[in-house]
C-alpha cells in the first residue's frame, strides 16, 4: 500500500487500515525537480509490482486529475503486462461544480493548467466557463515555495486581454475535509494578486459574452428530428 495525502488524519486512517502502508511523500525534497520526484514514485511502485505483489495506491482527490505519476505508473504496469486500473474519486473540480453551482451543460467548461494557459497561448472560448488550476505556481514546474505566485502578473495580463480588467472572477479552494467549507472569493481580474491565493487555488471565470446560435444548423437539426419522428 502506497499513499499520497495532504493531511495527517487521512494518513493515520490509511495506516490504521494497513500497517504496511508507505507514504510517497518521502520522495519529495526541497530544491528537487518535481518531475524527478514523480519518476521516483513511479519506480518505487513498479519495483514492488515486479515482485509479484498486489499494490494499491491511494491519493488525495481524483487519482487521474493533475496526478502525473499515477497515470505513468498504470501505463508502465500495463506495458509490462501487469493488470492495473484506476478508480474514480472526488476531485477539486467536482467540489467546485457543487460549491459554485456551475453546470457544464449550461455554460460549457474548459479546464487548463494555469502555466500551460499562459505559455501555450491557448485559443479558448470566452462564451464558455474557464477554470484554471494551480494559479499559485504559474510558470514554476518544480513548485518551489519561494516562487509562489511569481508568475501571476502574466496570467492576469493574459486574461485582461480577453475579458477586461473589470470582469469578475472567483478564486476557489476546496475544503480538504468533509466537515470543512470551501474558500470562495470574487474580485475583478484587474485586482488579481497573490493575496488570498494558497496552494491549490483555482481561478474560475464565468463567460464574458453570450453564445451565438447558428440558425442554419438549428433549422437543419429541427428538420432531421421532424423526419425521425415521422419514421
Amino acid at each position: 500500500m502506497f499513499y499520497l495525502v495532504s493531511d495527517p488524519i487521512a494518513a493515520r486512517t490509511i495506516v490504521d487500515l494497513n500497517e504496511s502502508a508507505e507514504s510517497l511523500h518521502t520522495y519529495y525534497n526541497t530544491g528537487k525537480r518535481r518531475l524527478d520526484t514523480y519518476h521516483e514514485m513511479v519506480e518505487g511502485i513498479m519495483t514492488v509490482l515486479r515482485q509479484g505483489k498486489k499494490v494499491c495506491v491511494a491519493v488525495y482527490g481524483h487519482p487521474g486529475i493533475f496526478a502525473y505519476p499515477m497515470h505513468v505508473a498504470i501505463k508502465r504496469a500495463r506495458e509490462e503486462r501487469i493488470p492495473a486500473s484506476m478508480l474514480p474519486a472526488v476531485s477539486s473540480i467536482d467540489c467546485l461544480i457543487a460549491d459554485l453551482g456551475l453546470d457544464p451543460a449550461e455554460t460549457g467548461l474548459q479546464i487548463y493548467d494555469a502555466s500551460d494557459f499562459v505559455v501555450s497561448r491557448r485559443n479558448f472560448d470566452p462564451t464558455t466557463a474557464l477554470v484554471l488550476l494551480q494559479i499559485d505556481v504559474v510558470g514554476d514546474p518544480d513548485y518551489w515555495p519561494q516562487h509562489d505566485c511569481a508568475g501571476l502578473p502574466l496570467l492576469r495580463e493574459r486574461l485582461i486581454e480577453h475579458y477586461g480588467a473589470d470582469h469578475v472572477a472567483t478564486i476557489y479552494s476546496a475544503s480538504e475535509f468533509v466537515w470543512g467549507s470551501a474558500t470562495i472569493r470574487t474580485l475583478p481580474l484587474g485586482t488579481l494578486s497573490a493575496r488570498g491565493i494558497d496552494s491549490g487555488s483555482i481561478l474560475v471565470i464565468r463567460p464574458a459574452i453570450g453564445r451565438t446560435m447558428d440558425e442554419r444548423m438549428t433549422q437543419r437539426l429541427d428538420a432531421l428530428l421532424a423526419s425521425a419522428r415521422k419514421n
